[in-house]
């Protein structure tokens, strides 16, 4: 009985929309390359998105910093790559996706590292990014550096010559954004941290953010998130 309180509990307070929207936006892509579409994943993780792109018919590479990470997608059966070995690569593709990985630079850092990846992106070509915006749970990732806006990347990778510090030698379009949103937070309490009797009154309180975070459509909530689609100029 324990084991589908917690399913349910599970399956009522996560909210799993940005997978979707992230697919979504990437499908776009596909329609409008007539050759087929060729897809970078850069920070792929354990292949959350290589099986479903590979299912779509995309021709998706991975490319992650751990070569463990990178070893496991492999015996996995997904054509995966280590960041030294794409460095030493000169493909170019039709989409670049980049899932959780620019909140883990700070800018200075960004800037290039985001260059070097749209150098390898066609012309016409799409960027997808899916980072979380600032909330009291934004920090708990012990290597997030700062959230990042459509916004303030379009500051420098657009076209409009913003009064920033510096510019990118790519150029951006934004095509499309979706907002993430999710259930009111309770950050900061000892139930968080703890699996004790003191998380009880907390899981409760979730349960109930998150069933009146669903009856409200998502109203009650805040936003959490963002997915983008930049198109790549000339």
């Amino acid at each position: 009985m324990f084991e589908i309180f917690k399913r349910v509990f599970w399956s009522v307070v996560k909210s799993e929309t940005e997978p979707s929207k992230v697919m979504e936006f990437l499908s776009r892509c596909s329609i409008a390359t007539t050759n087929g579409c060729s897809v970078i994943d850069v920070g792929c993780g354990f292949g959350r998105y290589l099986g479903q792109l590979s299912k779509m018919g995309l021709d998706v590479t991975g490319v992650d910093a751990n070569p463990d990470i990178v070893e496991a997608n492999r015996e996995a059966g997904f054509r995966c790559l280590t960041t030294e070995e794409f460095s030493r690569t000169n493909e170019t593709y039709d989409a670049l996706l980049m899932s959780h990985v620019i909140e883990h630079f700070a800018p200075k850092d960004l800037l290039p590292f985001l260059d070097a990846h749209l150098d390898r992106l066609k012309v016409g070509g799409s960027l997808i990014i899916a980072t979380p915006l600032l909330t009291p749970y934004f920090y708990d990732d012990f290597d997030h550096i700062k959230p990042y806006h459509p916004m303030g990347i379009m500051m420098v990778f657009g076209t409009e010559n913003a009064q920033v510090q510096y510019y990118s030698r790519n150029k951006l379009t934004l095509e499309d954004v979706w907002i993430r949103r999710s259930p009111l937070p309770l950050p900061h309490t000892c139930g968080r941290y703890l699996t004790s009797f003191r998380a009880r009154p907390r899981q409760a309180a979730m349960l109930l953010s998150a069933v009146v975070f669903r009856l409200s459509g998502g109203f009650i909530g805040e936003a959490s998130g963002w997915v983008g689609r930049f198109r790549k100029i000339g």
